[in-house]
């Protein structure tokens, strides 16, 4: 099997790769995904930096913009599959996994500037790279998933 790929060259397995489905949704996720993590930490820092509130209050409000933008982002862009599933269950299911993200944000936050005394802006990379991997996975295989 890895002698067959191999054999056709990364150029064919890229394409063939670019074929699949799951590659192409990937893709859009980490686009949108890109520029709603952008906006969400854009507005965090902003929050931090103009208004100097307290770094886990700050990610709560750049969370409420970040759902907004990503719910739209998400259900007409990078999951786009002519699901079944009525709007307002699927709307449940990614306020449930935002609330892990913002879960996981929150728990960078503390770690990082409550337990370790870093930066405020410390938790930044972890909260543009780290959850949305996570939250790819959620939104691919339980939010959006074609029925």
């Amino acid at each position: 099997m890895i002698r067959s790929a191999l054999r056709r060259g990364p150029i064919k397995t890229g394409v063939e790769l670019l074929s699949l489905p799951a590659t192409r949704q990937l893709l859009r996720y980490a686009i949108a995904g890109f520029c709603v993590t952008q906006f969400a930490a854009g507005v965090y820092s902003a929050i931090i930096f103009i208004f100097a509130i307290d770094p886990l209050k700050a990610n709560a409000i750049s969370t409420t913009f970040g759902l907004a933008a990503g719910y739209l982002a998400h259900s007409r862009f990078s999951f786009a599959v002519g699901s079944s599933v009525r709007e307002h269950l699927q709307l449940g299911r990614f306020l449930l996994a935002s609330l892990l993200a913002f879960m996981i944000n929150s728990f960078w936050i503390w770690l990082l500037v409550k337990q370790m005394h870093l930066s405020p802006f410390a938790p930044v990379p972890l909260m543009m790279f780290a959850t949305p991997c996570i939250s790819f996975l959620l939104n691919r295989y339980w939010v959006f998933r074609a029925y």
